[in-house]
């Protein structure tokens, strides 16, 4: 079984970070969404393990996974 940062992986497969919203709201309630402008462009997801951070892999020192320009993780390891 995938985890939820896998699943963000496979939605995130060619695709910009200005395009994931409508696939991520297949797996999150959009009220859990968040696309945030400062300091850097990039989601906040909420779930009950963390907040998600979904950014560009030039703004992510560390990810756990990356995805074309995407970089995926929790909130503190990103």
């Amino acid at each position: 079984m995938k985890t939820t940062l896998q699943k963000i992986a496979v939605l995130a497969e060619n695709k910009k970070l200005v395009d994931l919203r409508p696939e991520l709201e297949t797996i999150f309630k959009k009220k859990d969404i968040d696309f945030v402008l400062s300091p850097v462009p990039h989601f906040r997801i909420k779930t009950a393990k963390g907040t998600i951070i979904i950014v560009n892999k030039k703004y992510a020192d560390e990810a756990e996974i990356i995805v074309n320009d995407v970089a995926i993780g929790y909130e503190g390891k990103i």
